[in-house]
């Protein structure tokens, strides 16, 4: 006990709230025969200074003398282990409460309660960027459009909100419950505002199509568990109209499971190594692909919305020398987040490795640099892929000329 600094905390009015005590005062003795009425939490003398634990019982304090509201203990506790986590300044590091960590489970398995939209914070400007609408879903129905911006979502403010999963824990939630989403979009004078009747959204995370005779096209919007099955799907189907050569688009995808681009880049690739991680105390696992593939050119588009798995996926096809990487610098995602379920539902996220590319780059704040890089033409800068025709999508072009052999 001599070397520990020990908070008793009441259970009338639990949150964290400590009484420091020293071994052989009366307080302590008077704490230990009264402990079956309070929890305690340690904290080790030698890395905790005694003035923070002070700090901590001054502003208990003042909320519980000052505080205008009831004061729910719980919920306090609830913000303690957040920030507890947040004070990290990882922003891939955090706790995610019981109802987002469904939501999230839910999303991983292809499949969700909402409006169906795909969202991301933008690079700049205000609002919540809208990256694609779901044509299954009713936003899409409502008129929602990729490219608008979310400034709203019932009473909460979302314009300046650097926090993305707690935007989409508010645009989620229950089959037929309703939301009200106020948007702002380009050459509207007035925001729109939007009532929408929430419901299951099947996600369609890869398509494609034959823009030329012997080019096929799949579009990944996001990786997720059937991701791959629908890759193989759509890409037979496209073999068997006669495709050639492939473009591979993975712009405004922000990446998901691991999973999902392993088992897609061991379609593609004959052998070697798709990427590989290296955690903190230097151990290194290889996620390689096993023999087998396939043998045809691959242009591989990119934008600044592509996001960890994407740029995995892009990274392990070039350095294979499988595909050239066209568009513009990826985001820059190379981390790896472990995600443990606590007891009551909630859980965590915790960076524990780096991504690795092939060419042993971590991609970390530096992204993958195409080989081409396009900007898209001036009015559909920083727009939405979805959102940009075909026509006058410069990085799809270029795509077509390369697999054409103009380039």
């Amino acid at each position: 006990m001599k070397n520990r600094i020990v908070i008793f905390i009441v259970i009338i009015a639990v949150v964290l709230t400590a009484s420091l005590s020293v071994v052989g005062t009366l307080s302590l003795v008077t704490i230990l025969e009264n402990r079956q009425d309070r929890y305690y939490i340690t904290f080790d003398s030698s890395v905790v200074d005694a003035a923070n634990i002070d700090k901590f019982n001054e502003v208990r304090d003042l909320l519980y003398e000052k505080y205008m509201g009831e004061i729910d203990e719980n919920i306090l506790l609830e913000g303690v282990i957040a920030g507890m986590v947040g004070a990290l300044g990882d922003p891939y590091t955090m706790y995610v409460d019981a109802e987002t960590m469904a939501l999230m489970e839910a999303d991983s398995e292809g499949e969700y309660s909402g409006i169906g939209v795909t969202i991301t914070i933008p690079n700049e400007g205000s609002g919540i960027l809208i990256l694609d609408v779901n044509e299954l879903g009713p936003a899409f129905e409502s008129g929602i459009l990729a490219g608008d911006r979310v400034i709203r979502v019932d009473e909460y403010d979302v314009a300046f909100s650097d926090d993305l999963n707690y935007v989409a824990s508010l645009v989620r939630g229950e089959a037929g419950s309703d939301v009200e989403i106020e948007i702002i979009r380009e050459n509207e004078t007035k925001s729109l505002v939007f009532n929408i009747t929430r419901r299951t959204v099947n996600s369609i995370d890869v398509t494609g199509d034959m823009p030329d005779e012997k080019i096929g096209y799949i579009k990944i919007k996001s990786f997720t568990q059937d991701s791959p099955e629908e890759f193989a799907n759509v890409f037979n189907d496209l073999v068997g109209q006669g495709m050639e050569s492939l473009v591979m688009d993975v712009r405004d995808n922000p990446g998901g499971s691991l999973y999902a681009i392993i088992n897609i880049a061991d379609m593609i690739m004959e052998e070697g190594i798709i990427t590989y991680t290296v955690d903190r105390d230097g151990n290194r696992e290889d996620y390689t692909a096993a023999r087998g593939g396939v043998s045809l050119p691959i242009v591989i588009l990119v934008n600044e919305y592509s996001a960890s798995a994407s740029e995995m996926l892009a990274g392990a096809l070039r350095d294979n020398g499988l595909a050239t990487v066209v568009g513009t610098t990826t985001f820059g995602k190379g981390l790896v987040q472990g995600v443990y379920n606590l007891e009551d539902g909630s859980g965590l996220r915790i960076t524990i490795a780096k991504y690795y590319t092939p060419s042993d780059v971590c991609i970390q704040d530096i992204g993958i640099v195409p080989d081409f890089e396009i900007e898209q033409a001036g009015d559909y800068q920083g727009m939405p892929v979805s959102a940009v025709p075909r026509e006058d999508d410069l990085q799809f072009i270029k795509a077509l000329e390369i697999l054409k052999g103009n380039e």
